[in-house]
């Protein structure tokens, strides 16, 4: 079901968790596509920036190589989104903009194509992610989308820990916040998932990329409801997870407690 007719319910969501090296991303594509091909999907969440290898984010030294390669892979895979068979496809994408290294928000549908929504805020800068020194700080607004009746807001990686984004993205009215990560395996990735649903009345999908050569990565990805209930999780045997939603659910929940309390 494509961007024009995805007002008819339920709208299936698909969360994805995607490998971290590079040997293991072309395989798992192809899966992902077989995947698609034989259950259709409206919306599908890929991890974040999931077409190169975090190695690179591991050391302060910016290699422009390195960052080029990064850049012209997401370019030519994002081209590849027909093979989806998907409405909508949400991630994220390292991007240069005006001279300044980017981590960017995007959607992309058949009929638009590739449309940036916003770049990643809060940016750690540790050891296993130097990312204040690769990118530069984007924006602090977290103001949703559009994408046919479907309204997303993102909340990428470590900005799904803050809670203000979630109830600034509930309260204009997104029925979907979408959280795409490359994180280790702690609760308090799936507690800031529930957490992010409960503030803001939303659907939240959560997607993780996972290492098969390391423990980096912790893969799981979910799809959270308004509530803050846990409606599928992924695992290494099961990467893909669809879940059919009513939009209005969303629309309703913000509505009711605690979503309804006068905060200001």
């Amino acid at each position: 079901m494509h961007d024009a007719g995805m007002g008819e319910k339920p709208v299936k969501i698909t969360v994805c968790e995607f490998p971290d090296e590079n040997p293991h991303k072309e395989s798992a594509w192809a899966a992902l596509v077989g995947f698609l091909r034989q259950s259709p999907t409206d919306v599908v969440i890929l991890p974040e920036m999931p077409f190169c290898a975090w190695q690179m984010f591991m050391t302060r030294t910016i290699d422009p190589m390195v960052w080029n390669a990064a850049l012209a892979v997401h370019d030519d895979m994002i081209a590849r989104c027909p093979e989806l068979n998907a409405g909508v496809v949400l991630s994220s994408r390292p991007v240069e903009r005006n001279g300044k290294r980017l981590n960017e928000a995007f959607f992309w549908t058949p009929e638009r194509g590739y449309r940036g929504v916003r770049t990643k805020y809060y940016l750690p800068d540790e050891p296993d992610g130097w990312e204040a020194s690769w990118f530069a700080r984007g924006d602090r607004s977290f103001t949703p989308v559009a994408v046919g009746p479907l309204t997303v807001g993102f909340q990428i990686c470590t900005e799904l820990l803050f809670t203000e984004p979630a109830l600034e993205i509930g309260r204009r009215g997104a029925h979907l916040i979408a959280a795409p990560r490359a994180t280790g395996g702690h609760r308090r990735w799936n507690m800031a998932a529930c957490m992010a649903a409960v503030m803001s009345g939303c659907f939240v999908a959560s997607t993780n990329r996972r290492s098969y050569d390391s423990g980096t990565f912790a893969g799981r990805s979910w799809l959270v409801s308004p509530e803050g209930e846990i409606l599928c999780e992924t695992t290494v045997d099961m990467p893909y997870q669809t879940v059919e939603i009513d939009l209005e659910e969303a629309a309703q929940a913000k509505d009711t407690y605690p979503r309804n309390l006068v905060t200001s």
